[in-house]
């Protein structure tokens, strides 16, 4: 069974690369994007859920983790 400081420190984690995919994400580059495409990188940014974020975006991975990496999200 998992314990609940377990529990805490990989909530703690998830919280802290939100934070960061957050911050160091360009706003700017992510408001001028297609409308599904923005709701699926914003999805990934808050979620961090690569493969549910690629599926919605309606790219194919490769193509929607250059659209991240020119959006300066950090992909974990």
């Amino acid at each position: 069974m998992v314990s609940e400081e377990v529990i805490k420190e990989l909530k703690d984690r998830e919280e802290e690369a939100r934070r960061v995919r957050r911050a160091e994400a360009d706003w700017e580059f992510i408001n001028s994007l297609p409308p599904r495409v923005r709701s699926a990188v914003v999805l990934f940014i808050e979620t961090g859920d690569l493969r549910l974020a690629q599926k919605l975006s309606g790219l194919d991975l490769e193509g929607f983790i250059d659209v991240l990496r020119r959006a300066r999200v950090w992909i974990t």
